[in-house]
């Protein structure tokens, strides 16, 4: 019988028998606490995987004070106390822009001067314009030439001198980057943006 020392160890080596003993013996453990916090299998298992997945990348600063089980078991409490409190937090931003939407359309006036309509669009607004100034040059001005300019993939390869396989290809790097840098705001404008 192999010892829970001898498996950390593995862990930290890197070894696949030491993996393999967490997916035999504790994987299914593991999904069950994930599923009752989360209430969802496919996201449970996703909270799991990333727990090893972070065990595997951090393996050599591993440090058990505990049993091998009980690390793991709170490492997925917190993954997932982590994801709910992310998922509150997207659903709150959603709300208020709801909020905000029945505001505009129930009532009369200048619903621009808004306080949180202001303090969305300007978060918002600041947070688009930070994740296209970080994109490498080239992605940057083929978007910009295609979502500013309004100019056709056919327009934007002679201007820049690229095939439109390039600048297509260029064009979904920097959806795909924005996708990912603003998914805190689930708002239906940010979707309509990145969806023209």
């Amino acid at each position: 019988m192999i010892s829970e020392a001898e498996i950390i160890l593995g862990i930290k080596e890197g070894r696949e028998d030491a993996y393999n003993y967490i997916y035999k013996h504790l994987y299914k453990l593991l999904c069950t606490i994930a599923r009752e916090l989360v209430h969802d299998q496919a996201v449970a298992e996703m909270m799991v995987s990333d727990v090893i997945f972070s065990l595997w990348q951090n393996r050599q600063s591993l440090t058990v004070r505990t049993s091998l089980r009980n690390y793991l078991i709170k490492a997925v409490r917190n993954r997932c106390m982590n994801f709910l409190a992310q998922s509150e937090r997207q659903i709150s931003l959603h709300q208020q822009y709801e909020i905000h939407c029945e505001t505009e359309y129930t009532q009369d006036g200048d619903q621009q001067d808004n306080p949180l309509t202001l303090l969305i669009e300007k978060e918002l607004d600041m947070k688009i314009n930070a994740v296209i100034e970080a994109l490498p040059p080239q992605t940057r001005r083929i978007f910009c030439l295609s979502r500013f300019k309004k100019l056709k993939y056919e327009e934007i390869a002679g201007q820049t001198g690229s095939s439109i396989d390039t600048v297509k290809y260029h064009i979904k790097s920097a959806l795909a980057r924005l996708r990912t840098e603003l998914k805190d705001y689930m708002l239906p404008l940010l979707v309509f943006f990145l969806s023209i």
